[in-house]
């Protein structure tokens, strides 16, 4: 499976080579349930804060991600836990997909940098936490506290309920690190060289600018993908 979600990033290179102002009295109400990072920019925050639940992958072996697994528009979020840009725009991935629903799919795919501390570690738990069902959790969690200490992380687990001693011998698992690894090994391939990069339909952006310019060029993206449906083409074929 997970080679096969490879193989699909890579024909999606191929074939498709083819401000939002929020008072944030209504911000902070939005997320009442909602925990995580709420950046104090209104420019980074979406209008809507409601996550689609209903639309999360369940595999705990390939990157979790929001939307259906035959998108329109396939966005791979390669993200650093302890990157502050890719915290700025962690409200922005759990909405993305809920904006074209059953068109756009976001997978959250790990790109620890060396220039920060404990990124691998962060990255470990997260997939750790998603053996458990809990990585979105995980997610919100780790943006909300970038100390990501091996204590920190133990601690993150039990206030999520997961069982500790399947949390620290899946963040100790060999199989964890080589997906990291993998994960990581694409990004150098397409040329993500700093966080967030973001691959939509093979195209490859890095940085984080606004909520507003994000929902945009995801909007481009399936206007693009729509008219080649109207020609009779698949963006995947």
């Amino acid at each position: 499976k997970y080679r096969s979600l490879v193989r699909k990033s890579f024909r999606l290179i191929i074939c498709n080579a083819v401000y939002c102002s929020i008072a944030m009295g209504l911000v902070t109400h939005a997320v009442a349930d909602n925990p995580g990072f709420v950046s104090k920019n209104p420019a980074d925050l979406p209008p809507s804060l409601e996550r689609d639940v209903s639309s999360r992958s369940t595999d705990p072996d390939i990157p979790p991600a929001y939307g259906p697994e035959n998108p329109k528009v396939l966005l791979v979020n390669f993200v650093d836990f302890q990157c502050p840009a890719c915290r700025r725009a962690s409200q922005a991935t759990h909405q993305i997909a809920a904006e074209f629903p059953g068109d756009v799919r976001v997978e959250f795919w790990n790109l620890p940098m060396h220039s920060h501390k404990n990124a691998d570690l962060a990255a470990a738990a997260g997939i750790a936490a998603q053996r458990q069902g809990k990585f979105w959790e995980m997610h919100d969690i780790l943006f909300a506290n970038q100390v990501h200490d091996r204590a920190t992380l133990e601690q993150n687990a039990q206030q999520l309920g997961l069982d500790i001693t399947q949390f620290e011998s899946d963040m100790n698992d060999p199989d964890v690190k080589d997906r990291i690894r993998k994960e990581m090994n694409l990004a150098a391939v397409l040329g993500a060289t700093g966080t967030p990069t973001y691959l939509i339909n093979g195209k490859v952006r890095t940085g984080w600018g606004s909520w507003l310019g994000f929902r945009q060029m995801v909007e481009q993206e399936l206007a693009k993908s729509n008219i080649l449906a109207e020609q009779g083409m698949d963006s995947y074929e």
